[in-house]
């Protein structure tokens, strides 16, 4: 009989054996818990087609803030988010955060010129019929009457001052400046001015276009704004544009063409210039009707896994809200369905949370809890997301980052075919920490390039106050703005789905998606560290 000799190798496998079944039959080998960034392959285009093909269908009318399109497509986003199982933190235990806003309903203006003695020099109307001398932005309280002082440009820097010492009862005529238009609004604000009149050129033929144009809003609902804050003195009460040539006769000037003239000198040499009253007193009336409109953010939790970070939240944002009915293009086509502004970024935002939580469901970690926020608004002038900056279900302390979506589904031009990009704005000129984790995120993922192109605080586009990331970072809260850049459908009825690249779409959602899994478990909370940045926003408007 052969004697069978067992080889070391067999000899080690035995021993194995044994031991094990010696531990107790019930042990059993845990499975290690799968990484978060596996479940990025849960974000498809088809997935997100289907949504998008909802939310930029002709039923829902352009999605304009007040319509009802735009409550069907926040209904539609509740019960998607319902569906997935998404903590609802709104309001009432609903995943709804409401808040009203002002429309008014203006009929017309009355506007009134004194001269330094009181008496009427000049009285004019803006409505329905009637073009008049001025146009107004924005009003104010009505009956203000006070003192014109010309101001130049408004410039207000360490070397130059073009207001008046003193503003109060005042108001100040300037020349319009984008760049610094903004900041201007606060620096007349602080001087107690009772507002702004505007030289936005030194043609009349563009006043009188924008001033044409307006002629069909008067007896309609106007522009919006946040009821909460019409009490609030932030900016100035009242903003109006004046006829160039009107500008011209205030200001002792013969012609338009001198206008432009002393446009020039003041541009050439600003330090030159100090302000100066024009012996003119200016004063308005408004015929306007009061209409209060309800809106609402969309709100969605994601709770965080570690119990020391969880109250640290990562705010992921995209507006739903769109331009509604308008203009009608060639084709005759009047929906302005907005498939890339911003259906895209919304539906994004969906597939982004779909992901987390079935990492999470899975036993992923997800240290820090997650915010999902689709504010309604952004078209009227950010205002959602201003009301959630200002009413924050999340302590804003606790907020460590807010990555915002806006225009994520189509390739600008100068990219031609290739949709493997996305633009940057925020990250780097305001948090180095919170770039590192985008960078590395990128690497792991899909390797876009992360194009710098309007990543400049100084860029004239202005991309970095743009959209609803601004309402963060004015709060001194790292972001990063991902974005496609503009087309020629941009807030056009041809803002249609069929123009989605739906393969760049999911390649840039997944890189939401990774960085939103490297803030959340990161070790420590990015910072703001850019100086510049925290300077810049000192000096905006809050």
């Amino acid at each position: 009989m052969h004697k069978k000799v067992l080889s070391p190798q067999n000899i080690l496998l035995l021993l194995v054996a044994v031991t094990l079944a010696c531990s107790g039959s019930k042990k059993t080998i845990t499975a290690p818990a799968p990484s978060v960034l596996e479940f990025s392959r849960t974000i498809t285009a088809e997935g997100l087609r289907t949504d998008l093909s909802v939310l930029a269908h002709d039923s829902l009318r352009g999605r304009r803030t007040g319509d009802i399109g735009l409550d069907m497509a926040a209904n539609y986003l509740a019960k998607r988010y319902a569906s997935i199982g998404l903590e609802a933190v709104g309001d009432d235990g609903t995943y709804f955060q409401h808040f009203d806003l002002n429309r008014p309903i203006t009929n017309g203006y009355e506007y009134r010129v004194y001269d330094s003695e009181g008496e009427l020099v000049d009285e004019s109307s803006h409505n329905a019929t009637s073009l008049g001398n001025f146009r107004t932005w924005r009003a104010g309280e009505p009956d203000l009457q006070g003192e014109i002082v010309f101001a130049g440009y408004g410039i207000k820097n360490e070397t130059i001052d073009q207001y008046p010492e003193d503003g109060a009862g005042k108001w100040f005529m300037v020349f319009y400046d984008r760049a610094n238009f903004t900041t201007m609004q606060q620096q007349v604000a602080e001087k107690g001015a009772l507002g702004i009149i505007l030289i936005m050129s030194t043609e009349d033929s563009y006043f009188a276009t924008q001033a044409t144009n307006m002629q069909s809003g008067f007896g309609n609902p106007g522009g919006f704004s946040l009821k909460y804050l019409e009490s609030e003195a932030e900016l100035p009460s009242a903003i109006h544009m004046i006829k160039p040539s009107f500008a011209g006769t205030l200001l002792g000037l013969d012609s338009t063409d001198e206008l432009a003239a002393l446009s020039e000198d003041i541009t050439s040499a600003p330090e030159n210039f100090s302000a100066s009253a024009t012996g003119y007193e200016f004063g308005y009336d408004h015929d306007q009707e009061k209409n209060i409109v309800g809106s609402k953010n969309v709100v969605a939790f994601i709770e965080g896994t570690d119990p020391e970070l969880k109250d640290e939240v990562v705010v992921l944002s995209s507006h739903y809200d769109h331009v509604g009915i308008g203009q009608p293009d060639s084709t005759g086509d009047a929906l302005y369905n907005g498939a890339d502004d911003d259906g895209s970024g919304t539906v994004g935002l969906l597939h982004v949370a779909q992901a987390l939580v079935s990492a999470k469901k899975s036993g992923a970690e997800l240290k820090r809890s997650v915010l999902i926020l689709h504010v309604s608004a952004e078209e009227e002038g950010l205002l959602g997301s201003r009301y959630y900056s200002d009413h924050p279900i999340y302590d804003i302390e606790n907020t460590v980052a807010n990555l915002n979506v806006d225009m994520i589904g189509r390739r600008d031009p100068e990219f031609g075919d290739n949709g493997n990009y996305v633009y940057i704005i925020g990250g780097k000129i305001i948090s180095s920490g919170l770039n590192d984790m985008l960078v590395e995120a990128n690497l792991e993922s899909v390797n876009l390039e992360l194009s710098d192109r309007y990543n400049d605080l100084n860029d004239p586009n202005q991309f970095y106050r743009r959209s609803d990331h601004w309402n963060f970072g004015r709060l001194g809260v790292p972001f990063i703005f991902f974005f496609n850049g503009t087309h020629a459908d941009y807030h056009r009825p041809s803002d249609e789905i069929d123009k989605i690249d739906f393969d760049a779409l999911t390649k840039r959602s997944k890189l939401l998606f990774y960085t939103t899994a490297k803030v959340a478990n990161a070790e420590a909370r990015p910072e703001v560290d850019n100086q510049t940045f925290i300077e810049r926003t000192q000096q905006q408007p809050r």
